[in-house]
C-alpha cells in the first residue's frame, strides 16, 4: 500500500486537534475521566501518523535540517520537557500525593477515607481470587497477590 497525502494529511490535522483538545480539558480538569483515554490512545495514533507524514515529506524536511533550525528546536524542546518532568517530581499532583498516601495507609484507614466497607472489600477481592489477610496496607494487596494496583483499585472501588 502507498502512502497517500490524501489520507495522512487529515488523520494528522484532525488527531492533532483532539489530542490538543484534551490536553487543554485535561490542563483545566474538564471532562475528567473521559479526556485521559482519549488523549493516551489518539496520542499513539498521533505518533504513527507524524511517522507517516515524515516518511512522506522527507525531502522537505531534509531542506530544515540543512538550515540548521532542527537543533536549536529539539535543544528548545527537550529543555522545556526536562523542566517540566523535574517540577513534577518536585511538586507532584495533589492527585497523585493524595493516592500514594491513601495506599500506604493503613487498611481500615484507607477504605475509610475512600468510603467504603471493609467486610464487602474484603469479600469482593475474594471472589476474584485476591486475598487481604496478611495485607497492612492496600499496596500490600496487590504486592501480596502479584496482581495490578488497577485491579485492585478497581474492585474496591466499584459498587
Amino acid at each position: 500500500m502507498k502512502l497517500n497525502r490524501n489520507y495522512i494529511t487529515p488523520f494528522i490535522s484532525l488527531v492533532f486537534l483532539v489530542v490538543g483538545m484534551s490536553g487543554i480539558f485535561m490542563f483545566f480538569h474538564l471532562f475528567d475521566g473521559y479526556t485521559e483515554v482519549v488523549h493516551e490512545l489518539l496520542g499513539v495514533f498521533f505518533i504513527i501518523c507524524a511517522i507517516f507524514h515524515i516518511v512522506l515529506n522527507w525531502r522537505a524536511l531534509r531542506i530544515h535540517f540543512k538550515k540548521g533550525v532542527f537543533i536549536p528546536t529539539l535543544l528548545g524542546v527537550l529543555t522545556i520537557s526536562i523542566v517540566l518532568i523535574i517540577s513534577e517530581r518536585i511538586y507532584p499532583p495533589v492527585d497523585l500525593m493524595i493516592f500514594n498516601k491513601t495506599v500506604k495507609a493503613p487498611i481500615n484507614v484507607a477504605f475509610k477515607t475512600l468510603g467504603v466497607n471493609y467486610e464487602r472489600v474484603a469479600e469482593k477481592l475474594k471472589n476474584n481470587g485476591i486475598s487481604i489477610q496478611e495485607a497492612v496496607t492496600i499496596e500490600d494487596i496487590w504486592i501480596n497477590n502479584h496482581t495490578s494496583p488497577e485491579k485492585v483499585i478497581d474492585l474496591i472501588m466499584e459498587d
